[in-house]
């Protein structure tokens, strides 16, 4: 199994960035994955920033498809967390170094359970919201993505051939933040919870 990110997927409120042919991917490391009621702040870190987004997990072999092609690349969705270590991301890329530790500490990769995609009506047009302590800390929609989930995979597949149980962070909604040792955390599509959990 593979797990990638995406960067920068998300328009900010009053932007109108075009698409893209040129997406910032990263890969995150199997034992990221982690889900649970708990989330073990990573001692290699002082400034640990959540990033609320969906989930996808391939269901088939993929090499350099169309996103047309791509359309039908996945038939489950999780709402999960790509958490970042900023202050070594920082350090990292005031080096040209890689975000392999950045990106890629144990549970840096947090994940809901698994959804069947036809649950929704339309996943890009997904409302998404995180709150810590009960304040609401990010909501954006996946309607305001750059990329769309099939370009994704699509952009994905013309260098690295996919396989069914891969998972794709599609990227974070506005706006970033971070989190303290004690913090309670939720996170909803729509009205519905499906992650909740503390920081310990």
């Amino acid at each position: 199994m593979k797990i990638f990110g995406i960067g920068a997927n998300y328009q900010a409120e009053g932007e109108n960035k075009p698409p893209t042919d040129d997406l910032m991917i990263f890969p995150k490391q199997i034992t990221s994955l982690h889900s649970g009621n708990t989330f073990t702040y990573p001692s290699c870190s002082e400034h640990v920033v959540y990033e609320l987004e969906i989930v996808i997990r391939i269901n088939r072999t993929l090499k350099e498809v169309t996103p047309r092609e791509a359309l039908e690349s996945f038939d489950e969705v999780a709402l999960g967390i790509d958490w970042t270590a900023k202050d070594l991301q920082k350090k990292a890329k005031e080096k040209g170094w890689p975000w392999t530790f950045a990106k890629g500490f144990d549970q840096a990769a947090f994940v809901s359970e698994w959804m069947p995609r036809d649950r929704f009506e339309n996943v890009q047009d997904l409302n998404l919201t995180f709150k810590v302590n009960g304040e609401v800390k990010q909501a954006g929609n996946t309607g305001r993505m750059i990329s769309s989930f099939e370009y994704t995979v699509a952009y994905i597949s013309q260098f690295i051939t996919l396989a069914s149980g891969d998972l794709i962070y599609t990227g974070t909604v506005p706006t970033p933040g971070s989190v303290q040792k004690g913090d309670h955390c939720e996170g909803f599509i729509g009205d519905t919870r499906y992650l909740d959990f503390n920081v310990v």
